[in-house]
């Protein structure tokens, strides 16, 4: 019974430390500049799709020592995506959620998607080091003009502050656009040498010229068309010379 007693006692006491701590929660809305990256351009159309999760990313967790966090990566991070994909690609058009008809894609070589499959943050009394620090990973695949699959790639940022220069949601804050500037710029410089799009990339080439026709075909047209007009008379009504 004393034993039964203790742990009910116990039970009690981390529930109510866990109200405690959810009640004391600290909220970032992540804002900032993030410049974006000078990238080479990948030499295609394509439609961009952003889930709502994705233009309404939030973060929420809670620590036994620091109480809880609410975290809002969504417009800041909306936002930089859009600047970077007009950067990335020669056009682009936010489209809605894939598959697309064949009209919708007329105008498109493809489609590009970001994602994110993880946000995570530490603070000093977590890690025991002297900086706040964040990482997000991404996930970005892209489609072809019919809706196979080009590839998808996860790739990670990261950003730290220091914990002296901030309060600790201004920390939070800089180590999350960081994250976010250090994520776009491994995607810019990375995924225009991945294999799956250099091959992609080859394969429109190579269905362009074919559609286009063997080198020198319009030329002859216009040469055989010049020949036949120059030999027609200027006035056939006419009497001929004598």
């Amino acid at each position: 019974m004393l034993q039964f007693r203790a742990l009910l006692r116990q039970s009690l006491y981390v529930t109510a430390m866990l109200l405690f701590l959810q009640s004391c929660t600290t909220s970032v809305v992540v804002e900032g500049t993030v410049p974006t990256p000078l990238v080479s351009v990948i030499p295609a159309r394509m439609g961009v799709y952003y889930s709502d999760e994705f233009r309404r990313f939030k973060h929420e967790e809670v620590f036994r020592d620091s109480g809880g966090w609410h975290i809002d990566l969504g417009k800041q991070n909306l936002r930089f995506f859009q600047n970077l994909t007009k950067s990335l690609f020669a056009e682009i058009q936010e489209v809605h959620q894939p598959p697309l008809t064949t009209e919708e894609m007329r105008n498109l070589d493809g489609v590009f998607i970001p994602s994110i499959e993880k946000y995570g943050f530490l603070t000093p009394s977590i890690s025991g080091l002297k900086f706040y620090s964040a990482s997000i990973e991404y996930r970005v695949a892209m489609y072809d003009k019919v809706g196979a699959k080009v590839g998808d790639w996860n790739i990670v940022g990261y950003g730290k502050s220091e914990g002296g220069l901030f309060s600790s949601d201004e920390a939070i804050n800089e180590a999350t656009v960081l994250a976010i500037r250090d994520g776009g710029a491994r995607i810019a410089i990375e995924l225009i040498d991945q294999p799956a799009v250099q091959a992609w990339l080859q394969s429109r080439h190579e269905s362009f010229e074919s559609s286009a026709g063997p080198p020198g075909v319009a030329e002859n047209i216009e040469s055989i068309e010049s020949i036949e007009n120059s030999e027609t008379p200027e006035n056939v009504d006419g009497d001929p010379d004598a």
